[in-house]
């Protein structure tokens, strides 16, 4: 797995212009505001849904990509794409805005079955996409750490209109609040693969 978004882990293993594919896995312990679930009888299967907006929405009415930084000077998203894991936000970076309507290209409920699964920060996908807002994470030091969740599970889901954009931003949160407390994820399209064969 990758970076910790909420109380839940997301890993890109693949975007392109046909279909986002990706696992999730909570919770993971998030040592302020855990998820808490019963304890009891946990549900077999948690719902949660994911919004993606192409053109990435605005940050306080702003670009984007306001506040990010690499080595310094303003980070230019259609420059080479090889170095986002070193890209810096502020400490006080915005949220992203409610995406414009006609820049929805995914709204979609998926399914995390309880499946108890072990995920290690950071994973494969680590420095291939952004989160919007510096966030919480336990390999912060630079150690992989490893998590037991009990709800894991991987997708693929095509978009529902063509990413008028090179990059999409997803939300597990529906960009919604603006005071949220979560993460989005900004991610670069790339190359179909083996689990998007490109025409599908």
């Amino acid at each position: 797995m990758s970076e910790p978004i909420s109380d839940a882990v997301f890993e890109l293993h693949g975007a392109c212009v046909h279909s986002l594919r990706f696992s999730f896995a909570a919770p993971i312990g998030l040592p302020y505001a855990p998820a808490t679930l019963a304890e009891d009888n946990p549900p077999p299967v948690m719902f949660r849904r994911v919004q993606a907006a192409s053109p990435p929405p605005t940050r306080k009415g702003a670009r984007w990509t306001t506040g990010l930084t690499l080595d310094g000077k303003p980070f230019d998203p259609s420059g080479p794409l090889d170095r986002l894991a070193e890209v810096e936000h502020p400490e006080d970076a915005e949220s992203l805005d409610t995406p414009d309507p006609e820049t929805l290209v995914l709204d979609w409920v998926f399914d995390v079955p309880r499946e108890q699964h072990t995920i290690a920060m950071p994973g494969d996908d680590k420095g291939e996409y952004l989160l919007s807002i510096p966030y919480w994470n336990p390999a912060a030091d630079g150690e992989a750490v490893t998590r037991t969740v009990d709800y894991f599970a991987t997708h693929r889901v095509n978009w529902a209109t063509e990413p008028q954009a090179d990059w999409v931003a997803v939300s597990f949160d529906g960009f919604y609040p603006k005071e949220r407390d979560s993460a989005d994820v900004l991610i670069p399209l790339g190359n179909c693969d083996d689990q998007c064969p490109s025409g599908s």
